[in-house]
Parts: C-alpha cells; sequence; structure tokens
C-alpha cells in the first residue's frame, strides 16, 4: 500500500457552526493521520488565488465571497492509499 498525503478545508459554515471536533473526529475515525492543521482566515485575494482554476466560472465571485467570509481549518492528512 502506498501512504498518500491530501488536503482537507473545514469550510466557513462548519467552523461557524462548531463542527470542527465531529468533523476530525469522522477524518480520524475514517484512518487519517493529521500531518498539520491551521486555524486561518482566507483574504478575498487568497481565496481567488487557490481557486483561481475556476476563474472563468460563473460561481467563481461567490465562492471567493463565502470562502473568504470566516474562519477555516485547512489541514494535510496522511493515509494509507488516502487518494483512491
Amino acid at each position: 500500500m502506498a501512504t498518500n498525503i491530501t488536503f482537507t478545508m473545514i469550510k466557513p459554515d462548519a467552523v461557524a457552526n462548531n463542527y470542527i471536533g465531529p468533523i476530525l473526529a469522522k477524518i480520524n475515525e475514517a484512518g487519517f493521520r493529521i500531518k498539520a492543521m491551521k486555524y486561518t482566515k482566507l483574504s478575498k485575494e487568497g481565496a481567488a488565488r487557490f481557486y483561481a482554476i475556476h476563474s472563468e466560472r460563473s460561481f467563481f465571485n461567490e465562492l471567493v465571497a463565502y470562502m473568504s467570509s470566516g474562519p477555516i481549518v485547512a489541514a494535510i492528512l496522511e493515509k494509507d492509499n488516502a487518494v483512491e
């Protein structure tokens, strides 16, 4: 089995509704190891850079506004065959 690294983000609405703990519990129950985690708030510019692949899509501005509307939790996860 290959060990893989992947990324997850707990979005602003989940953070605002106090779901960080239950979401992290589900991640751990699924066998992922949290390698790094950061509680942060994306600026509009940072969100636009992160989602730049969607810049031509009709929902881009709404996505950027939503993702910069409040704190997020970003995490690097590791698990055997994580990407599968």
